[in-house]
């Protein structure tokens, strides 16, 4: 079986065999002619048939390995993987000549780049990624509307993981640039860039102040999705350690509820807010909430189970709620082990790290530890990072294991210091 994605190295050997054919290859004679001179110029023989079906001349299947090895050895390389070899190199090559010094961009030009982008070509995923570093580096805002305001980031052909790599890769530009508030009003004249810059990229880091936190800022005055903007507003006031104003964020967030077809993250801060509106009125854990919570989880695709714990277990377990969050975590409805692709590190983490500050609360200090080792730090993304750094050094100060790296990033969020501190304070 051929590799995925052949389809482009088939094409240009198609068209690499007429160039040395010295003519098209359009009819059944064409191939007789083409058969012979395969003969006598390796010896090998393939059938006329054979190569109309390769031509598309006649209905067929992708031709075998062999026959490819063949086709290429005429075109002057060893075989076929040697032949998609160059012409990787050389689609390389060519894509980032065209590239490196262009400032202007048609929109036939740009429409073709997002389409390769769409398919995951790696060629074309660096070179967005390098006209988005550019433009945000140095030019105007308004001049980002060009890229981010085209129909492909809407319209499902992207994943999730696509969408997050792109505007995570982007971290310290956006925070840069949209730190400025008169920047980050320039950006909200376009509500599709200010959706792709802001809502995948949910910075931690400036939650607080800076560019997430102008970001929230700017949602206020026209909140399109409920339980994202106040779901950032209860983490924002969390983190900041003034749970007070937590409050109405997580009423409204209750009365906007949630349907199975949320994105699980949204559900997660659904079940947050839950937490702290009952949390915040009664200093107790609502037991109503770890059965609606197993009932939600056994409604949605078991590989998103990640994303619906993300949100909400570290925020509870790290309030020193121990016990139901190790009641969800074991029960047999969550499943844990069906996703291992780069954006599934961080979610993945996150759901451990409750374990582990839960684990550390009840003494059980060969768990914590050995959840510890299991942690897969080089995959933090930047919007996330200092907070999983926060936890971890939570965690260790809670499990009494000196010598923590992280003590810098838990010094970043009063909010996390204030939970490990005193967890029977009712604000």
């Amino acid at each position: 079986m051929l590799p995925k994605g052949t389809d482009v190295h088939l094409d240009a050997l198609r068209l690499e065999i007429q160039r040395r054919f010295g003519r098209p290859v359009r009819t059944k004679t064409d191939c007789q002619l083409l058969e012979e001179q395969l003969y006598e110029t390796l010896g090998a023989m393939v059938s006329y048939n054979t190569l109309r079906r390769f031509f598309g001349l006649v209905p067929g299947g992708t031709s075998r390995g062999a026959v490819l090895d063949i086709l290429s050895a005429y075109c002057g390389f060893p075989n076929f993987q040697a032949f998609t070899s160059d012409v990787r190199r050389f689609q390389f090559y060519y894509d980032w000549t065209r590239t490196i010094d262009r400032e202007v961009w048609t929109e036939a030009d740009r429409d073709q780049l997002l389409a390769r982008v769409a398919l995951e070509d790696f060629n074309a995923q660096t070179i967005f990624l390098w006209i988005l570093y550019k433009l945000t580096r140095s030019a105007p805002v308004r001049d980002w509307f060009f890229w981010l305001e085209h129909p492909v980031w809407t319209s499902n052909e992207l994943t999730k993981a696509q969408l997050v790599f792109f505007s995570n890769s982007l971290a310290d530009e956006f925070r840069e640039r949209l730190a400025d508030p008169a920047e980050m009003a320039e950006l909200t004249q376009s509500p599709a860039s200010f959706r792709w810059v802001c809502h995948f990229f949910a910075d931690y880091d400036t939650l607080q102040s800076g560019y997430m936190a102008n970001a929230v800022s700017a949602m206020s005055a026209r909140i399109e999705v409920p339980l994202y903007f106040h779901g950032l507003c209860t983490m924002q006031h969390f983190l900041g350690g003034t749970w007070s104003e937590i409050l109405p964020h997580a009423d409204a967030s209750v009365a906007a509820g949630f349907t199975y077809d949320d994105y699980p993250i949204l559900i997660s801060r659904y079940f947050a807010a839950r937490f702290w509106a009952h949390f915040l009125r009664h200093g107790t854990w609502d037991p109503q909430l770890t059965a609606d919570y197993l009932v939600a989880a056994q409604a949605i695709d078991p590989s998103l189970h990640y994303l619906l714990g993300m949100e909400f277990l570290p925020v509870a377990s790290v309030m020193g709620f121990h016990g139901p969050v190790l009641q969800i975590l074991d029960s047999n409805v969550l499943k844990y082990d069906l996703r291992s692709t780069w954006s599934a590190a961080v979610d993945a983490d996150l759901v451990r790290l409750a374990r582990m500050l839960a684990y550390a609360q009840q003494g059980n200090i060969a768990e914590y530890l050995a959840l510890k080792n299991q942690l897969q730090a080089d995959f933090w993304y930047k919007a996330y990072r200092t907070y999983l750094q926060a936890l971890c050094a939570a965690g260790d100060e809670l499990a009494g294991v000196s010598g923590s790296p992280h003590h810098s990033s838990l010094a970043t969020f009063p909010g996390i210091q204030r939970a490990i501190s005193n967890r029977n304070l009712i604000p």
